[in-house]
């Protein structure tokens, strides 16, 4: 679900692609994270852009575009909705992401295109160091860094002599599989952060930023470690039937600028690419969280959060209720998925 590094990706295309002579205005357009950005989810024939494995849009060849015609090509820039509801291109004009004259050049742009087949890229190198990742090669340095930084955390004495540890059964081990879970005491859904938060209160320690790498999201790190290999086991009692209805509520809601929802990439969109990054689906993605990038654990919440501002949405804080509950939904989702916490990811710069 890496739409980050596209962004950045995409974001370096431009300058190349877009300075030379033979390519009309609207191809920096085309390529621009901010504004257009349609290299994300579209191929183009070779030498007319960047190439991509992108397929979550048609292929775009001059001959068609020549066909669908200025007028035609202008509305579905504009607003694709109008057409097509369950689309997922956003509606460039209706949001304002592109002024008029703007789609203007993103048009013409289009209507200049060759015809041939569309450039077919190599495999990147981000893309190779994810699959290997997949595959189970051997964990890099940082991984082990960083999960050992949040075992120190973990077991170290609190000023009562207790530890994070002894608020778990069994020291932590297998724990992980059944969080979030329904506290009947605290009659609400209790994340893995939020049980990690609670242990520290009840102890008079202070409580770590939900979203802070280095205290929560290793301590996250390593506890997840101790469940690798269980299958994710997540309940919804009655209780938290309305929780788990506002998570999946969220999960299909078209947030923010670019109108995406969580869903549009991972259920709709899941199997393709957005650039070069494969869509993962959304039933087994938290059974993989969180994932190691550079020196910092990106927990689940993290990586919502990344997402929504890739969506032109303004984030949910982390550890507020609408994340609690989308991460409820997802988890079960997962149920009965393989944890496989803490792989290494490409950095996304």
């Amino acid at each position: 679900m890496r739409l980050a590094t596209t962004a950045v990706a995409a974001s370096l295309a431009v300058a190349a692609f877009a300075a030379s002579a033979q390519q009309p205005a609207g191809s920096e357009l085309f390529v621009r994270p901010d504004k257009g950005n349609c290299i994300a989810c579209h191929q183009v024939p070779a030498g007319a852009g960047p190439a991509t494995r992108a397929d979550l849009g048609p292929r775009l060849e001059g001959s068609r575009m020549r066909r669908l015609g200025a007028e035609r090509l202008r509305a579905l820039v504009a607003d694709p909705m109008q057409s097509n509801p369950d689309t997922l291109m956003p509606p460039y004009g209706r949001h304002r992401i592109l002024e008029t004259g703007e789609i203007q050049r993103v048009v013409d742009y289009l209507r200049e295109l060759p015809e041939g087949d569309s450039a077919a890229s190599a495999v990147p190198a981000a893309a190779s160091a994810e699959a290997a990742a997949a595959q189970g090669a051997e964990a890099p340095a940082e991984v082990a860094a960083v999960i050992e930084s949040g075992r120190k955390l973990w077991t170290a004495r609190f000023k009562d002599g207790r530890s994070l540890a002894t608020c778990f059964p069994n020291a932590g081990r297998r724990v992980a599989a059944r969080y979030p879970q329904y506290d009947t005491r605290l009659k609400r859904v209790v994340t893995l952060e939020m049980a990690i938060n609670q242990c520290r209160k009840t102890h008079r320690e202070a409580l770590y930023e939900p979203d802070d790498p280095d205290t929560m999201g290793a301590v996250v790190a390593y506890l997840r470690s101790l469940s690798d290999g269980e299958k994710v086991n997540v309940r919804v009692p009655q209780a938290a039937q309305a929780v788990y209805d506002q998570g999946k509520r969220l999960y299909f809601t078209r947030l923010g600028q670019l109108n995406f929802a969580c869903a549009s990439c991972h259920i709709h969109g899941a199997g393709r690419y957005y650039g070069d990054a494969l869509l993962t689906t959304a039933a087994g993605q938290a059974a993989r969280a969180p994932f190691i990038r550079g020196q910092a654990a990106v927990t689940l919440q993290a990586r919502m959060r990344e997402c929504l501002a890739l969506m032109g949405a303004a984030p949910f804080p982390a550890g507020s209720d609408e994340l609690n509950a989308i991460e409820y939904f997802l988890t079960y989702l997962s149920n009965g998925t393989l944890i496989r916490a803490n792989r290494p990811r490409p950095p996304a710069s």
